[in-house]
């Protein structure tokens, strides 16, 4: 028998006790280990590497120049449209209208009154007259009146009765539907009326369709040609 095994066969009881301790020791390994809650804690992840400054070929670090921050704003939701007013554009002057006055039906213009006494004038004309008053045998002077009122002058609803006499006799007779000459005479001698040498008188007897009357009469002298 060697000397080692000699060693070992005279402690056999060392030998029993040490190999006890292992089993022990185990167990108690064993048993810690299962009766652990907590799975053991993984590894984390490495940060990832943030890059340094780049070397610009002069040697100095190029410091990268942070982006500003961009920020957004809320946008307004879409109301609806009004238009807002142009401070360079004057705003429309609001117009009200004011009641419109009551529509009076307008009346016809009325003639003016007719009243008073009328005023006669003949007026003889101008042919074959060689002085005052004074005419030439068988010329035709020709005559018109003029009457006026209150109202002014008459024309219309006027009337005249020519009466030409010589000495007493009466010579022509004549009528007039107007007093107010247009653009004729109202009294035209006949022919043979002024024929003889002597004194006339021709007479203008005015009535109008308001009553009124009234006369005239011019006196004139007939000499030889």
């Amino acid at each position: 028998m060697s000397g080692g095994q000699t060693k070992l066969a005279e402690h056999p009881v060392l030998v029993v006790i040490g190999v006890i301790a292992t089993i022990i020791g185990a167990v108690a390994a064993g048993k810690d280990l299962f009766s652990s809650e907590d799975p053991p804690p993984r590894a984390s992840a490495p940060a990832p590497a943030v890059p340094g400054p780049a070397s610009t070929p002069d040697g100095t670090a190029d410091t990268p120049t942070p982006s500003p921050t961009r920020t957004r704003t809320a946008e307004p939701e879409p109301g609806p449209e009004t238009e807002e007013p142009d401070p360079g554009r004057s705003l429309p002057e609001s117009r009200t209208s004011a009641p419109e006055a009551p529509r009076v039906p307008s009346a016809k213009a009325q003639p003016p009154a007719h009243a008073g006494p009328l005023l006669v004038r003949i007026d003889m004309g101008t042919t074959g007259k060689v002085g005052p008053n004074t005419y030439r045998a068988r010329s035709t002077p020709g005559a018109d009146t003029y009457v006026q009122d209150s109202g002014g002058r008459l024309d219309r609803g006027c009337y005249v009765q020519w009466t030409l006499k010589r000495g007493g006799e009466v010579v022509q007779l004549a009528r007039s539907e107007r007093c107010r000459p247009p653009s004729i005479t109202l009294f035209n001698f006949d022919s043979g009326s002024l024929g003889e040498v002597g004194s006339y008188t021709l007479t203008a007897d005015v009535t109008t369709d308001w009553s009124q009357t009234a006369s005239s009469t011019v006196t004139f002298e007939v000499v030889p040609r």
